[in-house]
């Protein structure tokens, strides 16, 4: 499959649902946690059993993002704010 737009190893995917092989190997639900991504700085990696989830081939995420009232394209978007969306929602998370 090729992607329009390379993947930036923000996580953003990872933390807004859990993909199909982390809740088979893990036995978690779809918005839980995975326990096999971890940050290093600003670059997430999935520790999933080696070859199974296609981590870092592309950018796919159709999220609408809004800044100051002007929606984008998530994939579209500069790394920087990319991984902006990612500390927020890492924020929430243990909040």
């Amino acid at each position: 499959m090729n992607f329009p737009h390379k993947c930036t190893r923000c996580g953003f995917c990872c933390l807004g649902e859990t993909c199909p092989v982390g809740r088979m190997v893990y036995g978690i639900g779809k918005f839980d946690p995975c326990p096999a991504l971890t940050f290093y700085g600003d670059v997430a990696e999935c520790h999933a059993p080696a070859g199974m989830v296609p981590f870092g081939d592309g950018c796919c995420i159709k999220a609408r993002v809004y800044r100051q009232g002007v929606e984008y394209d998530f994939a579209a978007l500069p790394h920087d704010w990319k991984l902006k969306a990612v500390q927020q929602m890492i924020r929430r998370r243990a909040a």
